[in-house]
């Protein structure tokens, strides 16, 4: 939380063994995601830089393994998301937001390339968009988000946050599991018209 729910190296490990574990779990139907304080995501922690970026597979395989999880992960975002944290985001199925957090893609500004999330966010926004966000950086309104048809819905505070959580997890929950697998992978390989190799080879470059 100090570090507005940095992305560290040891997250990122922990993250990627929990999430096994959930996937093996047949109790868990549904994952939901949020962040501790008043942040959702500040992407990679830059004082820890060096280990993330110096093994791209679990920086990759971070995001891939949300992405390609066959339950449904919602993201309850309780505050501002940026670069790798909005990367984060948009690996999600549903995204309920605060109205009060925004969202940008920061790494521009620091001489980054948003290498790794680009794979998840321009099939979603668009090349347009995507471009003005990641070459500008700006800040992204929760109600930018929701025009611009990444966020799911806004709500106004945490109450109503938990309550719209609750109600899209028991709209999952009265579904069928297999169909739910079925549909995520459907979309999923339609969203991905580039040959997988070709695309991490070209990302990792």
């Amino acid at each position: 939380p100090k570090r507005g729910n940095s992305l560290t190296y040891e997250m990122v490990t922990e993250f990627l063994n929990l999430f096994t574990k959930i996937e093996d779990d047949p109790s868990i139907h549904i994952i939901v995601i949020t962040g501790a304080g008043k942040y959702f995501c500040t992407g990679l922690d830059l004082q820890l830089s060096g280990e993330i970026s110096d093994n791209f597979e679990i920086g990759y395989r971070f995001y891939k393994t949300i992405k390609d999880c066959y339950k449904p992960v919602i993201a309850k975002i309780n505050g501002p998301a940026l670069g790798g944290g909005l990367g984060l985001v948009f690996t999600t199925d549903i995204r309920i937001t605060l109205k009060e957090a925004y969202f940008s893609f920061p790494e521009v500004k620091r001489g980054i390339v948003p290498a790794i999330i680009s794979r998840y966010v321009v099939p979603e926004i668009g090349l347009f968009k995507a471009k003005q966000y990641m070459l500008t950086g700006e800040k992204i309104s929760a109600e930018q988000g929701f025009s611009d048809k990444f966020i799911t819905c806004v709500v106004e505070d945490h109450e109503e946050l938990n309550n719209k959580v609750n109600q899209y997890t028991k709209l999952l929950l009265s579904n069928a599991p297999v169909a739910i697998k079925a549909i995520k992978e459907l979309v999923n390989l339609i969203g991905s018209t580039e040959n997988e190799e070709l695309k991490k080879n070209y990302i990792q470059r």
